[in-house]
């Protein structure tokens, strides 16, 4: 028994040696503090999600979901080659033609709802990115690629282009939450190629045009439901590097990273 309570002990030592060893060996791998960039791809609304115990259907998306361009810009500042800070900037469609495996829902104005449906998208992230290479192997050398993931909090902006069965003309600002994760592969020492995948969940009933909503005496809208709805953009970005900081590379060092 006290040898398997020792045997992670011993693991992390050995990590710990090799990482020591090839410190001694190599130089730390260049990082730049401040990165920025562009994406493109694509983007799609995925599904409503109901979190009331008391409903029977917690997932609903009565859509067939279209795939629209989506383009970004980006700014990051790294703290050091595991951990960084990333703001951006996202703007793309949301589209979508009606299921017919539903039946049509009736508005209050009489009218039917299956019509397709388009939200144009502002979005703004401030999000926090962990580059999974250095976090299993802290210290070690930078590779020409890696692992990344990040999660934050955002803004989304949603105007509804067509307007189903409600009466205010509808644009709205809503708290979302992000995870993304990917793969970035470095072309030069001041260039990056990053392919990755965003989920967004927004604290709305809005993405899709259909929610439930209701007027006060005011004439304001009031919102029956805690639905929110998650809608996933997949990407292509292109980083620069600003300026390094740490440990030069050798030409043959970097040569080696680039094999």
């Amino acid at each position: 028994m006290k040898i398997f309570c020792l045997t992670p002990i011993l693991v992390i030592l050995l990590l710990h040696g090799v990482s020591a060893q090839r410190h001694a060996r190599k130089q730390i791998a260049i990082i730049s503090p401040w990165e920025i960039g562009f994406s493109g791809g694509v983007a799609s609304f995925v599904t409503s999600i109901n979190p009331d115990g008391e409903v029977t259907g917690k997932k609903i998306n009565y859509w067939n979901r279209d795939f629209n361009p989506g383009i970004g810009l980006f700014v990051v500042r790294n703290f050091s080659p595991a951990l960084g800070v990333e703001l951006n900037w996202l703007n793309t469609r949301l589209t979508g033609s009606w299921n017919n495996s539903y039946a049509p829902l009736v508005t209050s104005t009489g009218a039917d709802i299956p019509l397709p449906f388009r939200s144009k998208i502002n979005q703004l992230d401030l999000m926090i990115a962990f580059n999974v290479n250095q976090i299993l192997l802290p210290g070690d050398e930078e590779d020409s690629w890696h692992l990344y993931i990040k999660t934050g909090i955002g803004l989304t902006n949603i105007k509804n282009t067509d307007k189903f069965e409600w009466r205010f003309d509808y644009v709205n600002t809503r708290m979302s939450l992000a995870f993304d994760a990917g793969v970035s592969v470095s072309l030069t020492e001041n260039v990056k190629l990053l392919l990755g995948n965003t989920i967004r969940s927004v604290n709305t009933d809005n993405l899709d045009g259909v929610f439930v909503v209701s007027a006060d005496t005011n004439g304001k809208p009031v919102y029956y439901t805690k639905v929110f709805e998650i809608y996933n953009y997949t990407y292509l970005r292109l980083s620069y590097s600003l300026n390094d900081f740490g440990l030069k590379k050798s030409k043959s060092t970097f040569r080696h990273r680039k094999k």
